[in-house]
């Protein structure tokens, strides 16, 4: 009786063991990236510079999977079982709003946050201070926020004008709560600004350790028979100069031979790195505010990093992000460089929830102004 001979295993082509190993690498790279949220980056900062490229990464594995299916090959399960894994993490990026109600509009709140990059006072856009400043104030008056937080204010002082009390007076309210940069003896006029149009009962500026320029400030707020803590703050930035900038807008022209392109890529990690770490060293201070408050929270603020960041995920451990609960798409909210990155946030204590939430697509600052509606809920 003649035995069976077994099939021959068909030998994958060089070809696609090439294009095999780079989703490997897809794919553990997403992984990282995932668990950029989990590490201090004092620990281990490569994680959290994967998280910032997070979006990045996504769509390559997404690539692969079309590619695998086009060519009738399993291994797209590779890369889609590593975006199950993290779907959660999508959702910050992408959001539906899945939980948005329509609850009466007279019981919310309406919560603006906005770093105006000092009213282009330098005139980093095209368009001069004067006029850049003049647009800002317009939509501040045109979206009438009942509570209005500002990173990067600038007072206006140096030019013989005070731009909070022109905000007060768009706003029609006399409550406020401006604080500065310190250096030396003196203030400069440069800080963070919380307008409301309810009676700020008490105010502080809270320093952080690390820091000569960052801040965050608290400030309690009477709405009727409620009391809510706003916590405003601008946490430590990459400081990117204009030639980081430049140099990263030119990385295309690859043959240009004025870019030492060694230099400036370490130059720009390092500085990434840096404020990856300080910005871990600062939120366990923003952290004791919103635990220790005896009031439902409400922080907003431009905290310079991504939802897949460890700061994102310390502070999300205590609130809700807004965006997520009702906002939609992508959610950008920095202009300038990467074209995914959202770094301006309005998040609350779990006994409030947000109706709506929107970002403002209006370039007047290198950030986009964010607004929501905040309520408390039924439970």
């Amino acid at each position: 009786m003649a035995t069976k001979t077994a099939k021959p295993t068909k030998k994958r082509s060089f070809g696609t063991r090439i294009v095999l190993l780079l989703n490997w690498i897809a794919v553990i790279a997403l992984l990282l990236a995932y668990l950029a949220g989990f590490l201090n980056p004092s620990v281990f900062w490569p994680a959290a510079f994967l998280g910032l490229l997070y979006p990045a990464i996504l769509i390559i594995n997404i690539l692969f999977i079309l590619f695998w299916i086009v060519y009738l090959k399993r291994y797209f399960l590779i890369s889609l079982l590593a975006i199950v894994i993290g779907y959660s993490y999508f959702n910050t990026f992408f959001s539906t709003g899945r939980t948005r109600n329509n609850r009466n509009s007279e019981k919310d709140i309406k919560v603006m946050s906005y770093n105006v990059r000092l009213f282009n006072l330098y005139s980093w856009e095209k368009k001069g201070h004067r006029e850049m400043r003049q647009a800002i104030l317009d939509l501040i008056s045109s979206e009438s926020p009942d509570i209005l937080c500002i990173q990067e204010f600038y007072s206006g002082h140096g030019l013989g004008a005070d731009y909070g009390d022109t905000i007060s007076r768009i706003l029609r309210t006399k409550y406020r709560h401006e604080a500065f940069v310190a250096t030396g003896n003196r203030n400069l006029p440069v800080g963070l600004a919380t307008f409301s149009k309810y009676p700020i009962i008490n105010s502080s500026k809270v320093p952080y350790e690390n820091s000569n320029v960052n801040f965050f400030t608290v400030n309690d707020i009477v709405v009727e028979d409620d009391t809510f803590r706003i916590i405003n703050t601008h946490m430590e930035s990459v400081r990117f100069g204009k030639e980081d900038i430049s140099f990263v807008s030119d990385w295309n022209s690859i043959n240009d031979t004025t870019l030492d392109y060694q230099k400036g890529s370490k130059i720009i990690l390092r500085k990434i790195k840096r404020a990856f770490v300080r910005r871990a060293d600062q939120i366990p201070t923003t952290l004791h505010f919103i635990k220790q408050s005896p009031y439902p929270v409400i922080f907003c603020g431009d905290i310079n990093d991504t939802p897949a960041s460890y700061t994102y995920k310390q502070l999300t451990n205590e609130l809700d992000d807004s965006f997520v609960l009702a906002g939609h798409g992508i959610g950008q909210t920095y202009s300038d460089i990467l074209p995914w990155l959202r770094i301006d946030y309005i998040m609350t204590s779990r006994s409030l929830s947000a109706s709506s939430f929107q970002v403002i697509k209006k370039s007047y600052s290198d950030h986009y102004p964010v607004v929501a509606n905040i309520h408390k809920t039924d439970n």
